[in-house]
């Protein structure tokens, strides 16, 4: 089938597509949303072409092209246009991280080795809720959110699986934690498996239930506009609220 392009224009507010730099996303209706609630409307966009296709088999592609606008503290607004490709795509599009390929599914947490040298995997979780946090040494916004993170934890204790997953080494690893207080359970050198879920960006919190089901998949702690127009962390409470639902 001959490929069909369309192009829409909208505004994007969002740290780098790469390591270390949280995304965010204003829509055109104004609201600052993370990327899971982008690929949703993403998706509903999708959706919205193939009910007016003459077959649903059809495969529906959106491309997103981004264009710098301003660079704001840890974020860049970008504005970008959506190629929407109807048919086979030209160029086969490299796999990343998709939230939409675990919700609702058992998370496929592997064995892995925590930092005090034990052995964990997914039953290990099961019988509690969990948060997993994905994160690396170097990263800000994961810098920048452990703390409101260690407050659920102490809010929550033991009713809760708190996780945190990097791929660096153990050393690197102590010696931050030396510096900076973090006290999720923590599993390092775990590149295998982050390569393993196509996961690129951090951070990432993923919320699973009693079962080690996938119920919710965050970047970071949201952040809010202040009066003075200015970008800052919120307190959690969304994450909050997302684990007390699962108790």
């Amino acid at each position: 089938m001959k490929i069909k392009s369309l192009c829409l224009t909208v505004t994007i507010l969002t740290s780098a597509w790469t390591y270390g730099q949280t995304k965010y996303i204003l829509t055109n209706q104004g609201e600052i949303v993370d990327t899971v609630a982008y690929h949703k409307i993403k998706n509903a966009k999708i959706e919205d072409i193939k009910n007016i296709l003459p077959s649903k088999d059809v495969k529906v592609l959106i491309k997103d092209n981004f264009k710098v606008v301003r660079q704001n503290r840890d974020s860049l607004i970008y504005s970008y246009n959506w190629v929407i490709q109807v048919g086979e795509p030209t160029v086969k599009q490299k796999k990343t991280f998709g939230p939409e390929d675990y919700l609702d599914k058992e998370f496929p947490l592997p064995l892995l080795t925590t930092l005090d040298n034990k052995k964990l995997s997914i039953k290990d979780l099961k019988g509690k809720p969990t948060l997993i946090n994905f994160w690396f040494t170097t990263c800000k916004p994961c810098i920048e959110e452990m703390p409101i993170l260690n407050g659920i934890q102490s809010q929550l204790k033991d009713s809760v699986n708190f996780l945190a997953i990097t791929f660096e080494n153990t050393e690197k690893t102590k010696a931050f934690l030396k510096r900076h207080k973090f006290t999720f359970r923590q599993i390092t050198n775990a590149q295998k498996f982050i390569n393993s879920i196509n996961m690129t960006s951090f951070p990432v919190n993923i919320f699973l239930d009693k079962n080690g089901i996938v119920r919710k998949i965050e970047n970071g702690i949201p952040y809010i506009i202040d009066e003075g127009k200015k970008m800052k962390m919120g307190d959690g409470k969304e994450f909050l609220t997302a684990l007390r639902e699962l108790l």
